[in-house]
């Protein structure tokens, strides 16, 4: 996901705030830990 890779600086965790990471076909918080699983090319980015 070369497209997710040059947008990674832009995101943020929206519990924390933390930087993410992009990890297999997740973004992972290096923060708080949470994982954010991404579908169909699109980071599911909500906090429950």
């Amino acid at each position: 996901m070369k497209w997710l890779e040059e947008l990674i600086d832009l995101l943020e965790c929206p519990k924390c705030k933390g930087e993410l990471e992009l990890l297999g076909n997740k973004l992972h918080c290096k923060k708080c830990n949470k994982n954010y699983l991404i579908k169909d090319k699109i980071p599911v980015l909500l906090d429950e």
